[in-house]
């Protein structure tokens, strides 16, 4: 298809569209970010007033950007409604997916990313409103949207932790599998102890490389590295410092090995990719476990 028969069509399709939209979407659903479950958005105040033609979500006025400086948890946050004759990506029972984004928050505000020309849903989103210059960018959030949905997420995930963290690889006989819950708690993904944010991207010398698994408990969406009930939400790698140094973790990029699964949980911005140096506090945790694995192995033979 040409890009002007292309181009033809979704301008078609957002005119279907925008006459389609007689009133409010049927279904806000968030989700990512570590939810056991998603949240459903239902009433009808919010349905009405964040619609995705509307567009209240974010605040238009100010500056588009590349990079948003939040925190590390971001979600998933897509639209729903009944449109019998439309057939986009997801759908849930009768209702269609029409619009999706992403939100982050700094902990004091938010933002909205609109997929961008050749992203995962992009071609969902211009079917029902293309916003040009706009799409492919963060923007700053409403401050409505912003309660809404934090207020959303303390009240159904205040325990955000994962129920495991899996170490594999390097020389490792089998790997090994972390339940304490206080581990869980210092070394979740979203603070993000296993890199120290104050040194630029580097590596060194690296010795046994491991890979670093994070699972969880009832999360609705699948992975291929799932272990029963347990969905994995966050995987990275992590290479010991053959100099004696704290080592090196590399974040996934959005085509690398855990990319795609790490964007439904962790917004990495500029630092995927790379390798980051690690924490003393990363180091001794991983050598701590490591050597409870050589241990144990010692003491059986």
């Amino acid at each position: 298809m040409t890009t002007r028969r292309l181009f033809t069509l979704l301008a078609f399709l957002t005119c279907v569209s925008l006459a389609y939209a007689k009133g409010p979407v049927d279904l806000i659903l968030i989700a990512g970010g570590g939810l056991s479950q998603p949240i459903s958005i239902t009433d009808t105040s919010s349905l009405q007033s964040f619609n995705p033609w509307v567009g209240q979500f974010a605040d238009w006025q100010q500056e588009a950007i590349t990079d948003a400086p939040c925190a590390r948890r971001s979600f998933s946050v897509k639209f729903f409604m009944k449109w019998p004759e439309r057939h986009d990506s997801e759908s849930r029972g009768d209702l269609q997916m029409i619009y999706a984004t992403r939100y982050c928050s700094t902990g004091s505000l938010g933002y909205v990313y609109l997929p961008g020309p050749g992203q995962t849903l992009y071609y969902d989103n211009a079917g029902t409103i293309m916003r040009g210059d706009a799409d492919g960018k963060w923007h700053p959030a409403t401050s409505s949207w912003t309660s809404l949905i934090m207020n959303l997420v303390a009240a159904q995930d205040p325990q955000r932790g994962p129920d495991m963290i899996m170490i594999a690889g390097g020389e490792l006989q089998h790997p090994i599998e972390i339940t304490d819950a206080e581990l869980l708690r210092t070394f979740d993904p979203w603070e993000g102890v296993f890199v120290n944010w104050n040194k630029p991207a580097a590596v060194g010398h690296c010795s046994w490389e491991y890979e670093i698994f994070y699972y969880k408990k009832g999360i609705e969406s699948s992975t291929p590295y799932d272990r029963g009930d347990l969905h994995m939400i966050y995987g990275l790698r992590y290479c010991l410092d053959a100099d004696g140094g704290p080592g090196y973790a590399h974040l996934a990029d959005e085509n690398d090995r855990f990319g795609p699964e790490n964007m439904q949980s962790v917004y990495d911005g500029k630092a995927r990719g790379k390798w980051h140096p690690s924490t003393a506090a990363w180091n001794r945790f991983i050598r701590s476990e490591l050597a409870s694995q050589t241990n144990t192995t010692a003491h059986l033979h």
